[in-house]
């Protein structure tokens, strides 16, 4: 976790990471990935389980000590503790206490655009991956669409005095965040995804300042929806509601997808969890978008799965 592998800086924990694969008898080796850093891969013995997770962490921001981690009781705190640096270190400890098969993956980009995922190439004899991501020791056998927009909305522009006389842009883009919230695509359920699909406002900017009715507004979101509805059915909802913005941008779209639980990877999963925990273990789907995505598109079957609360991540 002292490493700060931000993403485009992976390469500062290479080496210590490389080393520690080899020394648990994996042979090791780097892939570069075009626009990107270069992922680490490892190898010991024929097929096994795929193992994947990423390097980067997502940017501190106002993390007063991001790469400093320290002990907070029974919690570890700093950047990339649950996402993914502290699955990481889970994994490596597997490693050396076990001699089995397995192929791992630690790959660059993930949070920005994932290329580092995209650039890999399925391991011969592997029937199927974990991704290694925070979903609170949850066997994730599905995960969210995911939608990213920008829209820009238009207002008139007057004296701050008299607002009467023009037209907030900002007033109007929350109009259109709230018949957003109403489109018919947020009342989808799902088993695995019960509260339905969701937008997050992330950000949002307009005007000059007190004394002019704000003519434009910027806003960014991201829209998650779960199996059974497509990318572009949200999208479609989306700019019906959203008709008056002037613009809108998709600068985003993942479709969602589900992992039959009869799959080998999920039984065999399931039946370590129960040896480890004594217990049966619960099914979730993945709100997030992960690194899986990729892997399903080359037709593998998937699941995510680690510890700790996957609301942490991105927080100090």
């Amino acid at each position: 976790m002292r490493f700060p592998t931000v993403t485009g800086r992976e390469e500062l924990c290479a080496e210590y990471l490389m080393e520690e694969l080899r020394r648990a008898g994996l042979k090791v080796w780097e892939q570069p990935v075009l626009g990107a850093n270069a992922n680490i891969l490892g190898s010991r013995g024929e097929g096994g389980p795929w193992i994947v997770t990423h390097l980067d962490v997502y940017p501190p921001f106002d993390h007063p000590d991001p790469f400093q981690p320290r002990l907070d009781g029974d919690w570890i705190v700093g950047r990339g503790a649950v996402d993914t640096k502290g699955q990481i270190a889970a994994l490596l400890a597997a490693l050396h206490q076990t001699k089995e098969p397995v192929q791992v993956a630690l790959v660059v980009d993930e949070e920005e655009l994932g290329r580092g995922s995209e650039a890999l190439e399925v391991p011969e004899g592997v029937t199927g991956a974990v991704v290694l991501e925070p979903t609170n020791l949850k066997i994730a056998i599905a995960e969210a669409g995911s939608v990213g927009l920008e829209v820009l909305v238009r207002g008139k522009p007057a004296h701050g005095t008299t607002p009467w006389a023009g037209e907030s842009a900002i007033e109007r883009a929350f109009s259109l965040y709230q018949r957003l919230l109403s489109a018919p695509f947020m009342a989808h359920r799902h088993p695995l995804f019960p509260k339905g699909a969701w937008v997050n406002l992330g950000r949002i900017e307009g005007g000059y300042d007190t004394m002019i009715v704000p003519p434009h507004c910027r806003m960014e979101m991201d829209l998650g929806f779960a199996p059974g509805l497509s990318a572009h059915e949200v999208i479609r909802q989306t700019e019906e509601a959203m008709a008056e913005a002037e613009r809108i941008f998709v600068t985003d779209a993942w479709e969602p997808w589900e992992t039959d639980p009869e799959e080998k990877v999920v039984q065999k999963l399931a039946l370590a969890y129960q040896e480890v925990f004594r217990a049966p273990p619960v099914y979730t789907g993945m709100p997030s978008w992960t690194d899986a995505a990729n892997l399903v598109l080359k037709g593998v079957p998937t699941v995510v799965f680690g510890a700790g609360d996957l609301s942490l991540a991105h927080t100090w």
